[in-house]
């Protein structure tokens, strides 16, 4: 049995896929130390038996074969890890711990990252467009996050101490408050409790994409609805799934290939800076004052407005590549939306399990109004 349980809980966008990966490659000198991490690359399956009514009868099975391996490791910390557990109910998953962890749940010990408001605004946006989730614009996308409850931080994160109290520890994922300003870094910390060790260099993960990018996801999702609208297919879960599968796909080949890799990335619009403050305000005041010494959120939430943009930034794929560049992306996705809709299922099994390749855009270089970082 492992001496110790870390379960790392994400959040989405601060690192997550870059820590995971080094505990995949154990990309680490740690010296003396070992680790046993179950998973590959993640354990986001696992919390969705957590979240998912159709994963549900899963549960067992899932914790059930986690625990196995951490019972047959020797290793001196067991680490789980998804950052889907920002979406997960802290009592439930404490419930199920409780008793399909029956030797590490009272003392695991649980980490999360949070992002700026400013800052998980903007990435969340480019993340439902990879996934095929967004609304029109980012300003309608906006509206509709501060008139939900996505980035109240505070509630949630108290309801995850008042589970877990002194053992679950919030981190912000502002560089300058990172150990080595750096996330992986500053989680192996938390992990070993001390600075014994190091990290080789390694390249961020699922990073943030350019505006040329999201445009051509943007262009890849609504070319998939409209393939399905006109062969009268009903949404369903399993599109569903293997749709966001088919974006996080396609997002890694084109950042593979740098297609549109040379252009700006999305930015907050300096319309939306003073609406931004004065929604969060409150919370992050609240957060610096409960969770952090400083003021980091405060401070991140007040300079939002210096790096806030008035330039018009378009999603249009056009305003960006060349039509014989789009021809093919258009031809491409064709083939790619019709095996998602004849196979769903199958589909999603293979992008999850494989690469597809894009050799198609080795050569293509970005076309009229491409702009520059």
């Amino acid at each position: 049995m492992v001496k110790e349980l870390i379960v790392h809980l994400g959040d989405t966008k601060t690192g997550s896929t870059s820590i995971q990966q080094a505990l995949v490659q154990q990309a680490y000198d740690i010296r003396g130390t070992s680790i046993c991490y179950p998973a590959h690359p993640n354990h986001n399956v696992l919390v969705r038996t957590l979240l998912d009514k159709r994963r549900m009868q899963e549960q067992d099975d899932r914790f059930q074969s986690v625990y196995k391996k951490l019972s047959a490791s020797s290793a001196d910390v067991g680490v789980i890890s998804a950052e889907h557990f920002q979406f997960a109910d802290p009592e439930v998953f404490a419930k199920v711990a409780r008793l399909h962890w029956p030797d590490l749940h009272a003392d695991m010990r649980l980490i999360t990252y949070i992002r700026p408001h400013h800052e998980k605004l903007i990435s969340s946006f480019s993340e439902r467009v990879k996934l095929g989730q967004a609304p029109k614009d980012f300003n309608a996308f906006a509206d509709d996050v501060f008139a939900g409850k996505l980035l109240d931080y505070l509630p949630r994160l108290q309801a995850w101490r008042e589970v877990f109290g002194e053992r679950f520890e919030v981190r912000p994922f502002v560089h300058k408050e990172l150990y080595q300003q750096d996330v992986v870094a500053d989680f192996f910390r938390y992990l070993l409790g001390h600075e014994d060790f190091s990290i080789p260099k390694h390249n961020v993960s699922n990073g943030s994409l350019t505006l040329p990018q999201l445009a051509l996801l943007r262009l890849l999702h609504r070319r998939l609805t409209d393939i399905r609208v006109a062969r009268g297919q009903e949404k369903s879960p399993e599109i569903f799934e293997a749709r966001s599968a088919l974006g996080r796909t396609v997002s890694e080949h084109i950042g593979a290939q740098n297609l549109g890799a040379e252009g700006a990335k999305l930015r907050l619009p300096a319309t939306l800076v003073g609406q931004i403050q004065d929604r969060y305000r409150a919370d992050s005041k609240a957060l610096d004052r409960e969770f952090f010494s400083g003021s980091p959120m405060t401070a991140a939430l007040d300079a939002c407005g210096a790096k806030a943009t008035t330039e018009r930034q378009s999603l249009k794929a056009a305003d960006y590549f060349t039509p014989e560049t789009l021809a093919s992306f258009r031809a491409m996705v064709d083939i790619l939306a019709k095996m998602l809709l004849d196979q769903s299922q199958s589909f999603l099994k293979m992008a999850v399990g494989t690469r597809l390749m894009f050799d198609t855009f080795d050569q293509v270089a970005p076309g009229r109004g491409a702009k520059e970082n």
